[in-house]
């Protein structure tokens, strides 16, 4: 698992709230004065600052793969072609230097281990280090790369190619950005206004309370079960169950609040971002999850895995197996390891039957029943039931450990024997500390079921209550003001977000 080292600069940490963010804001706001491309190379500075932070050696090979995907998209552009290569051969060569670098640090001792594995041999393989967000900037490129092979957008220039590729608040953890949506929006930078930093200001404080505390503290509960599943220690049927609930709304709010403070960074300096999360545990099937959750990374792999293999235009049969190998290749995205191709197969799987569920009542005169609230209700309640379950697999260290998991939940006790009673008979193993864990989890249902997420709030959407419609109003000021004093009072830990080690 990847972990920051220790000088990196994370958002959660009092170096970028106290220090870097500021004076970065500050920055931002003075080069403003100067144009658009004073803000771009103020942008251009800090990335670098904070990348390096992360790991010094690591920004070289971000900087060679910005320049080498430069000298490929000029080369796209050359009317008298390059030599005797095709525009096609030059594609395929760019995107064979863009992944091997992210097969070589990803995915080499996976490959490595597997080979001990089948032939019982010790090959004595040390893993290099994962360089911090290539699997982010790596589809980043990729994405800037076939659009200009397409034809659908220009190299500007090398430092506007360096901006857009490198800016620190997307390049750990998304949003996977397309170049067409920031270049606009990269042109017109500006001075930022009240109202926009208000709202950046906003949202970011709401990211930093999600993370702090409510996912590093679900974290103590769901790490406990995880690690006991992994020693094969012993677990009843309720700690199984609350503890894979504890890591679906750890991993919910940590990447909400890592989505909320990235938009709200963009927006402290006059940069919009694009969403990258609402609310997908009211998703009432997988289709309409992955339109909500992680939505840059679900469009990336619909425009350039699942339309190139052929979509939907082939028929339903081939329309199933372009969705379950684009999921499979998302899950091993997400990391190097049988247990994330398990997940990326099982929501490869979960998308085939719900489309073809979609299917089967298109049209029907029966089909409204299901827009009715009950039925609603049961397919949010179904799909968040299929999405906890395949959680375990995503969460767990390793195959047994999962396994150990979905035994407690599905055919051990509930509880313990013996002679204890009421709640200390479920939870007999202490990985369930005091009624605060308890709280946090009852809480975190209200929060995700019962409140409109960050985007919902500060796009004025009709379905959140007028009180919880974001404004320029004392009362906001106040409620926020207080919700950052008590998030800084738990500035203790220091974790990085759990999608930096993908």
């Amino acid at each position: 698992m990847f972990l920051p080292k220790g000088r990196a600069v994370l958002f959660n940490s009092s170096a970028f709230l106290f220090f870097f963010l500021p004076l970065f804001v500050l920055c931002a706001k003075l080069a403003a004065t100067g144009g658009p491309r004073g803000s771009c190379l103020v942008f251009l500075l800090f990335s670098v600052i904070f990348y390096a932070s992360w790991d010094p050696q690591a920004l070289f090979l971000l900087l060679a793969t910005i320049g080498v995907n430069y000298a490929f998209g000029c080369a796209f552009c050359r009317p008298e072609g390059f030599g005797s290569f095709s525009r096609r051969t030059l594609l395929f060569l760019a995107l064979v230097v863009n992944l091997l670098p992210l097969l070589y640090f990803k995915y080499a001792a996976f490959f490595m281990d597997n080979i001990e594995l089948l032939f019982g041999i010790s090959l004595n393989y040390h893993a290099p280090s994962l360089p911090p967000g290539i699997s982010f900037y790596t589809f980043i490129q990729i994405a800037w790369l076939v659009s200009v092979f397409r034809k659908q957008i220009m190299p500007v220039s090398l430092e506007r190619h360096a901006v857009f590729s490198s800016f620190f608040p997307y390049i750990l953890s998304g949003p996977i950005v397309r170049y067409d949506e920031i270049a606009p929006k990269l042109d017109r930078l500006g001075s930022p206004n009240a109202s926009g930093l208000a709202l950046g200001l906003s949202l970011f404080s709401l990211g930093l309370a999600k993370k702090v505390l409510l996912a590093d503290s679900l974290a103590v509960s769901a790490n406990a079960v995880f690690a006991a599943a992994e020693k094969a220690w012993p677990l009843t049927g309720a700690e199984a169950w609350l503890g894979s609930l504890a890591y679906s709304f750890q991993l919910y709010f940590d990447f909400s609040g890592y989505t909320d403070m990235a938009i709200g960074l963009g927006l402290l300096v006059g940069l919009q971002l694009p969403e990258n999360f609402i609310s997908p545990y009211k998703s009432t099937g997988i289709v309409d999850f992955w339109r909500r959750w992680h939505i840059t990374l679900g469009l990336w792999l619909r425009d350039f895995l699942y339309i190139p293999l052929g979509g939907n235009r082939h028929g339903k049969l081939k329309q199933y197996r372009n969705l379950f190998l684009t999921m499979l290749i998302g899950g091993a995205w997400h990391g190097a390891g049988w247990t994330f191709i398990i997940w990326g197969a099982a929501h490869g799987l979960m998308l085939c039957i719900n489309h073809f569920f979609r299917a089967q009542i298109k049209g029907r005169s029966w089909a409204v029943l299901f827009e009715r609230l009950p039925v609603r209700i049961a397919f949010i309640a179904l799909t968040f039931f299929c999405l906890n379950f395949t959680w375990v697999v995503f969460r767990a260290q390793s195959l047994e450990g999962a396994l150990r998991i979905y035994w407690a939940m599905f055919a051990a006790p509930l509880a313990a024997s013996g002679e204890a009673g009421g709640l200390v008979g479920f939870f007999p193993h202490h990985y369930f500390q005091n009624w605060v864990d308890f709280a946090l989890l009852l809480l975190s249902a209200l929060i995700v079921w019962g409140l409109p997420c960050s985007h919902e709030m500060t796009s004025r959407r009709l379905d959140a209550p007028c009180w919880l419609r974001f404004s320029l109003t004392r009362a906001w000021a106040i409620s926020l003001s207080l919700l950052t004093v008590v998030t800084l009072l738990f500035l203790t830990r220091k974790s990085a977000f759990l999608y930096f080690q993908f």
